[in-house]
């Protein structure tokens, strides 16, 4: 059975649950990617900082989801603590040769337990740094790297402005 959550070039619609992972000093938990080698139709991308951002599979709620994802990218569970909103973005994925339109819903957690040995070794996730920093540096590099590529899915400087209310 196909996901329908993954956007394809016959159905070109994406939903991804993310997370921002705090942990008790009130940083944020992200992963810092040098370069991807594992994913080429993101080869291009060097230097950049993305919040866990993980695809729905069939069956799943989105709280599964996030649990999961949390998991597999960062080897955290936590607790939610509320829903941050949104984002919707479009890329085009030169793997699919295709114009992808991509919504995430944002969650605020609160880090339960860290273990970076439980992430899957099989997702392109596992190629990244994991990085605990400030919302305010985050929030710094994410506009600017929003703008280097052109690629505004890589800007989530405004879930992360939300979050400031909160801590």
């Amino acid at each position: 059975m196909q996901n329908y959550f993954k956007g394809t070039k016959e159905h070109p619609y994406h939903l991804s649950v993310g997370a921002v992972a705090l942990n008790e000093k009130n940083e944020v938990c992200c992963h810092y990617f040098t370069e991807i080698k594992g994913h080429a139709s993101f080869a291009h991308l060097k230097n950049f900082y993305i919040l866990m951002r993980e695809t729905m599979e069939m069956g799943e709620s989105i709280e599964q989801t996030l649990h999961r994802g949390l998991k597999e990218e960062f080897g955290i569970t936590g607790e939610i603590v509320d829903y941050l909103g949104s984002t919707r973005d479009e890329y085009f994925d030169p793997g699919k040769d295709s114009q992808i339109e991509k919504t995430t819903l944002y969650f605020l957690v609160k880090t339960k337990t860290f273990n970076p040995e439980l992430r899957n070794q099989e997702d392109v996730e596992v190629e990244s740094k994991i990085e605990w920093q400030s919302c305010d540096y985050l929030i710094e590099k994410m506009k600017e790297q929003g703008i280097r590529f052109g690629n505004m899915s890589l800007d989530e400087s405004s879930i992360l402005e939300k979050v400031k209310t909160y801590i």
